[in-house]
């Protein structure tokens, strides 16, 4: 077979602040080839990628060297890593078969000869700051469903990172209680939608809040108590009129996390889980806290978390508790497509991390099939 051609999304520029730009600092790469029958393997094994996941912990990764953080950086002229659904078309590596559905972090092409090696992170624990995470080097995972009960979309959603930031996020940081009243802020994401699940699974009261009046009845339509679009209704207005709060899932920072230091009642319980409302916007330009004070006055817990301090705790009760849920209807899982070519992949970047964008449900692009 002659080789065909393997179009990767290449990390080209880094932004150095504000919003990558789609074919300036995140590039489609259609120079490659790759010969599938005679590539080398050196023991192990060759993937299609079928799903690809955008998620706002991309734009981390597109800091400056310089600037510590919980992950290493993307490398500028590599092929971005991130999270798909891949499936495994030549093995010689003995656990892993032909045909095998696998996902996590992997270079965003076509194919993909594992483990990846070109455009690593040379990780050197001692110049990143303790407790950062190299994600290039984290391995492909098993599908564990092998009889395909799920749609493969669901593996980059709620059978994926985003439901166990939201799974271990409840159980390690909140520890919802029944009765308790919990805010969660960006509702409609991926993370934010599961969370509403699981709060009121655990008899919780929610309040959420989206940038979109469809975002706002998808939120109803998990179970949200009451719902608010932050662009007509503001956090303050809505948190006087529904709270307070016990506790809060905060997805934004900003304004949303200044309303909750407001309206929260004495020792709740925060948890940090992203930064939507600052992360892509110039330093200068960032709103700063106006109730801080609040943190010391009313005793509040507030913590920051990622997923991997809370993998070897969590992680088998997830596998255990969280597909059989959505296998029975308890839980739901949206994916919406934005795309189904490589072409669409740097826009889907882009789009997907402008704070209060119209995507309802976790955003995938399919860019391949069995």
């Amino acid at each position: 077979m002659a080789p065909v051609t393997n179009p990767r999304i290449v990390f080209k520029e880094r932004p150095q602040e504000g919003l990558p730009i789609a074919g300036k600092h995140i590039v489609l790469d259609s120079s490659h080839t790759i010969d599938l029958e005679n590539v080398p393997l050196n023991g192990g094994y060759l993937t299609k990628s079928l799903v690809l996941s955008p998620e706002p912990a991309m734009r981390e990764r597109m800091r400056d060297p310089s600037i510590t953080s919980y992950t290493t950086t993307y490398i500028t002229g590599a092929p971005i890593v991130a999270f798909a659904v891949v499936v495994v078309v030549r093995s010689e590596k003995e656990e892993v078969k032909v045909g095998q559905y696998m996902y996590g972090q992997t270079p965003w092409e076509a194919y993909t000869v594992q483990p990846y090696i070109e455009g690593r992170v040379k990780f050197e624990p001692d110049q990143w700051a303790p407790g950062t995470f190299d994600m290039d080097s984290l391995v492909l995972q098993p599908v564990p469903d092998p009889k395909g009960a799920y749609p493969l979309s669901t593996y980059t959603n709620i059978l994926g990172t985003p439901g166990m930031t939201a799974f271990v996020g409840m159980e390690g940081v909140l520890q919802g209680k029944k009765d308790e009243t919990l805010f969660v802020s960006s509702g409609a994401s991926g993370v934010g939608s599961l969370v509403i699940q699981l709060a009121k699974m655990k008899g919780m009261k929610v309040i959420a809040s989206a940038g979109s009046d469809a975002k706002v009845k998808f939120m109803l339509s998990l179970g949200a108590d009451n719902a608010f679009n932050y662009k007509k209704e503001s956090y303050g207005e809505a948190l006087k009129k529904y709270g307070p709060i016990h506790a809060f899932w905060d997805n934004v920072g900003a304004e949303a996390l200044d309303a909750a230091l407001e309206f929260c009642l004495p020792q709740a319980r925060f948890a940090i889980c992203g930064a939507s409302g600052t992360d892509s916007i110039p330093y200068d330009d960032r709103y700063r806290l106006k109730n801080a004070s609040q943190i010391q006055k009313k005793r509040l817990k507030i913590q920051g978390f990622v997923v991997p301090d809370y993998i070897p705790q969590f992680a088998a009760q997830f596998f255990q508790e969280v597909p059989a849920l959505v296998a029975q209807g308890k839980l739901k899982s949206k994916e919406n497509t934005v795309g189904e070519k490589w072409d669409d992949v740097p826009q889907s970047i882009a789009d997907m991390l402008k704070s209060g964008h119209d995507i309802v449900g976790k955003p995938v692009v399919t860019v391949g099939s069995v």
